[in-house]
């Protein structure tokens, strides 16, 4: 027989007695009743994963330009430069007075090497709005052709009428505008018979067309024409025919077309020549209005055709005390120029400097006085009839305000 030693005998026993319990575990489980398990819990889905969108680095946005850019053409060196100076301070008071923060000047001189046509070319490259300038026919004859081919307005200082063109605006006061409102003016006060007195030149001639049409349109006749070589210092030959004219066939008044020191040799000749200039009445331009030619005794009584005179007075003293020193007539123009670019820019958002708006029937008012441009160039003015008066001047016939009436 095998024995068990003394360790196997109770891992034997300890083996049945759970072999039993096991057994007697497993008959009461199977008389138990059978429970369904709980249902497993739920758990929230997780959320979905997104992916963020790929974003190109932004690029600045430049803001809208917006300025108005005025080009400005004068001679700022040269013969002319300290006049050009000058007429450069009044657009400066110009565009304080009335100009904004977006309103700028892109100034060129006209004089340069390349001429006024190339200062005209740099202030379209800058991209100017509106020209304004230059100052003398001669140099607006250069300046027009590239302003003109780019479609935008020009705005001339000169009073060479015969540069006007569309598109090509005159703003300095011609001698055909002097000439008609003074003529129309003498005619209404009796005068039927008009001479004149005038140089042989373009200038000349141009004053002779005007004078015989305006006189025509008064109802009045031209008795003597009379042309002197202005190049000539013998003024002798010219006042001596006209002495004479008067005494063959009389007139009422006698038209001198110049200024400074030739005005008034060719006036303190003519009682000389027996021309009694207290009968005949004198009449002149705006080269007249210089004090000078108020000292003149024979010029007293003479009437000639200029701005309103209180208008310029005031722009004159405030252009004074910021500068020191009394403007040139023509500085009133410029000035003028610069407030009218203004009041163009200021019309609409982006400015409006079509062609409807700058012809303008209700024309526009300065320190020269009210004007307005026509669409073929042309500027018509609101002139005052000046007499002379002895060591001044005064006003005889106001200019007008506005252009509800018609001017003569």
């Amino acid at each position: 027989m095998t024995e068990v030693s003394k360790t196997q005998r109770p891992f034997c026993a300890l083996a049945g007695a759970v072999l039993s319990s096991f057994l007697l575990a497993a008959g009461l489980s199977a008389c138990a009743p059978t429970v369904a398990p709980p249902p497993p819990v739920s758990q929230p889905a997780p959320p979905p994963v997104v992916t963020p969108p790929v974003v190109a680095p932004s690029t600045p946005v430049e803001p809208a330009d917006t300025d108005i850019r005025v080009g400005l053409l004068l001679p700022l060196s040269g013969p002319q430069a300290s006049l050009g100076r000058s007429m450069l301070q009044a657009a400066e008071m110009g565009l304080f007075d009335v100009g904004g923060d977006d309103f700028k000047l892109v100034v060129r001189d006209s004089a340069t090497s390349g001429g006024p046509a190339a200062a005209a070319r740099e202030v379209l490259s800058d991209k100017a709005d509106i020209v304004l300038g230059p100052l003398f026919g001669a140099e607006l004859k250069q300046a027009a052709a590239p302003v003109t081919a780019a479609r935008v307005p020009m705005v001339s200082f000169s009073n060479d009428s015969s540069q006007a063109q569309s598109g090509v605006y005159i703003l300095g006061v011609t001698p055909e505008s002097q000439i008609a409102r003074v003529v129309g003016y003498a005619a209404r006060q009796g005068v039927k018979r008009f001479a004149i007195m005038t140089p042989n030149s373009t200038y000349g001639r141009l004053v002779l067309a005007t004078y015989q049409e305006q006189v025509v349109k008064a109802g009045g006749t031209i008795a003597q024409v009379t042309f002197y070589d202005p190049k000539s210092p013998d003024l002798t030959v010219p006042v001596r025919e006209m002495a004479d004219a008067y005494k063959r066939s009389g007139f009422d008044a006698l038209m001198i077309p110049e200024g400074g020191q030739k005005l008034r040799a060719f006036a303190a000749m003519l009682p000389a020549f027996e021309l009694p200039t207290g009968l005949v009445r004198l009449l002149g331009t705006s080269q007249w209005q210089d004090p000078s030619v108020a000292a003149e005794p024979a010029l007293v009584g003479g009437w000639f055709a200029a701005p309103a005179p209180e208008r310029f007075q005031s722009f004159a003293q405030r252009y004074a005390s910021l500068y020191g020193s009394q403007p040139d007539p023509r500085a009133g123009i410029v000035y003028d120029a610069v407030t009218l670019a203004v009041a163009l820019a200021q019309s609409k958002e982006g400015g409006d400097f079509s062609s409807a708006r700058m012809t303008d029937p209700s024309g526009f008012a300065g320190v020269t006085g009210v004007f307005r441009l026509n669409a073929d160039g042309k500027a018509e003015r609101g002139l005052a009839i000046m007499e002379v008066a002895p060591g001044t001047f005064t006003v005889k016939d106001p200019a007008p305000a506005t252009f509800a009436a018609v001017i003569n």
